[in-house]
């Protein structure tokens, strides 16, 4: 029992030094930098030139860096203008991301659907909600969709001027991107009728 002291004061003077190392004003200058920083990538997307600040939402989304991303994508998804809106879903299949697709199959027989979820490797919850993911890949010109990923032959995504589609067991389902950013749907999962409720968020 006596050793716990020592320990714990050997640990404090080891650690002691590492924190005294970033003051409060060492993290109130990195905050500032990040805040400036951010403030830059705004000040890109709205510019008073459409084209500047469309070229740079269409830049952004395709960073690694999660936030300015994200930042980008939003601005371009609440934009009132559909062109806007259109680039901003353009540029977030163009970076190929994976697609997490809910369906509510509620009013479906479970054992059924929960079946046609498990055929693509995908699962059911406990409230009869499936989920599945599923990766994009390049833009097919030939064919003008985006492939799935995983086979350059199968057609996964549309985009037009007017809305998107995904290919969901072999039939196209159309989606509308919704105010807080979701693609929704009717999808009529394998042979199984009615169809049911899909959405797909659009985030990084």
């Amino acid at each position: 029992m006596k050793y716990i002291p020592l320990i714990t004061a050997a640990l404090l003077c080891v650690a002691g030094p590492s924190w005294a190392q970033t003051s409060a004003a060492d993290i109130a200058a990195m905050v500032d930098e990040k805040m400036d920083a951010i403030d830059e990538y705004a000040a890109l997307l709205n510019d008073p030139d459409p084209e500047r600040s469309l070229a740079a939402m269409q830049i952004m989304i395709g960073l690694e860096d999660e936030q300015v991303s994200r930042m980008a994508l939003q601005h371009g998804l609440t934009s009132t203008s559909p062109a806007v809106r259109r680039a901003a879903l353009k540029a977030y299949f163009d970076s190929g991301p994976v697609l997490d697709i809910f369906i509510d199959g509620s009013s479906l027989d479970l054992d059924s659907f929960t079946g046609s979820l498990n055929n693509v490797n995908g699962t059911v919850d406990g409230q009869g909600t499936g989920f599945v993911s599923h990766k994009v890949g390049g833009f097919d010109d030939a064919n003008g969709c985006y492939d799935y990923h995983a086979s350059a032959s199968y057609c996964l995504v549309t985009l037009s001027e007017s809305n998107v589609a995904i290919n969901l067991w072999q039939r196209w389902t159309p989606l509308t991107l919704n105010a807080e950013g979701v693609l929704t749907g009717m999808v009529q999962v394998g042979r199984m009728t009615p169809s049911v409720p899909v959405s797909i968020p659009v985030r990084p």
